[in-house]
Parts: C-alpha cells; sequence; structure tokens
C-alpha cells in the first residue's frame, strides 16, 4: 500500500476514536493499519498502542506483546501503562510495578498511572502507607473521579487512617455513614489478618 494510503488509514483511525467508533469497527481499521503500515514507522506504533489499550482487558498477553513492540521504538509512558495493566491482569505483579513505575517516571502527574501503582502497591503488595504518596497525587488531579477516591480511601483505611477514609466515602463519594463505617471496617480487617 502506498505510504499516502497509509498515512490516509492512520488519520481515518483518529478520526474514529476521537468519534467514539464501536470497538469492533476500531478494532478492524487497526489491524488494517498493522498490516500495511511499515516496520518501524510512526503509524504502526500509533496502531499497536491503540490496538493494545482497545484490548488489554480481554486479550491481556495480545496487549502486552504489542505494548512491547512500541517499547523496542523507544519509552513511550501509554505503552508502560498499558503494560502494566496487562501484567497485572495476568497476575505478574513485580512486572506491573515496574511498568507503572516506568510509566510515572516518565510522566509524574499523570493520575492514571499513579492511580494504578498506588492501587497495586496497596492490594498486591500489602503496602498501603507507600501507595498513598501516589493515590494523592492521582486525587488532586482528578478529586470527582470515584475509582481513584475509593482506592484512597481503601488505603487510608489499611493504612490506619480511618477518619480521613471515612471522610472521603461519605463527604466525597456519598455514602451513608453506616455504609462507609462497615466498608472501612471491613478493609482494616483485611488489613490486619496475615497473608499466606
Amino acid at each position: 500500500m502506498p505510504r499516502s494510503a497509509v498515512e490516509r488509514l492512520a488519520s481515518d483511525v483518529s478520526w474514529a476514536i476521537s468519534r467514539g467508533l464501536p470497538k469492533r469497527d476500531l478494532l478492524a481499521m487497526l489491524r488494517r493499519l498493522i498490516a500495511t503500515a511499515l516496520p518501524g514507522s510512526p503509524e504502526l506504533a500509533f496502531a499497536k498502542l491503540e490496538l493494545s489499550e482497545l484490548i488489554v482487558r480481554d486479550e491481556p498477553f495480545r496487549a502486552a506483546r504489542l505494548a512491547l513492540d512500541v517499547l523496542r521504538e523507544g519509552a513511550e509512558p501509554r505503552a508502560f501503562g498499558v503494560l502494566g495493566i496487562a501484567h497485572s491482569l495476568l497476575g505478574n505483579f513485580r512486572a506491573a510495578r515496574r511498568a507503572y513505575e516506568r510509566a510515572v517516571e516518565l510522566e509524574p502527574d499523570h493520575p492514571g498511572y499513579r492511580h494504578n501503582l498506588g492501587h497495586l502497591i496497596d492490594v498486591a503488595f500489602d503496602r498501603p502507607r507507600d501507595a498513598l504518596r501516589h493515590l494523592a497525587v492521582a486525587r488532586r488531579a482528578r478529586p470527582d473521579e470515584a475509582a481513584i477516591a475509593s482506592s484512597e480511601a481503601h488505603a487510608l483505611a489499611r493504612a490506619g487512617q480511618t477518619a480521613r477514609a471515612l471522610r472521603i466515602l461519605e463527604r466525597d463519594l456519598g455514602w451513608s455513614a453506616a455504609e462507609a463505617a462497615s466498608c472501612v471496617e471491613r478493609w482494616r480487617s483485611s488489613a490486619e489478618t496475615p497473608r499466606s
């Protein structure tokens, strides 16, 4: 396929993504772009990165392979982010942590990378106090995002900061006092239960 046609296809894919076309349509377009783009071209890297983000929840191993292909061309924070998600889903928590840490190193204020890293450190590594610095950065950037607020409350409760956890759940997430107290107690109990 001539270079101009590949560039036009990449432009069409960008347009489709910006318009929120259905996943099945995007998958077909991205696969076609990957099949026709030249090795090492920006269009190929773009298509592989977009495809990896699109399939990571359903096909984490394949998404990781695509992200690694992109990373062979250079350090790309989004590729490290996808790699972190893929490794988390596959249960490779050390590899996920390394990928998220690299993404944070490249984009220190990115709330998604900070949230994912903080939540992983809290849950998979049982280090809620260490997680709090990452979750605080994510919350400052996206104070209204419920998933981030919930992750921060989880780490706070597990780190023994019950009052702060309750405040987030009640004030920021709109939970009743009884719901918040019950949840925080459950989280604290899980933190005190030895892991095997």
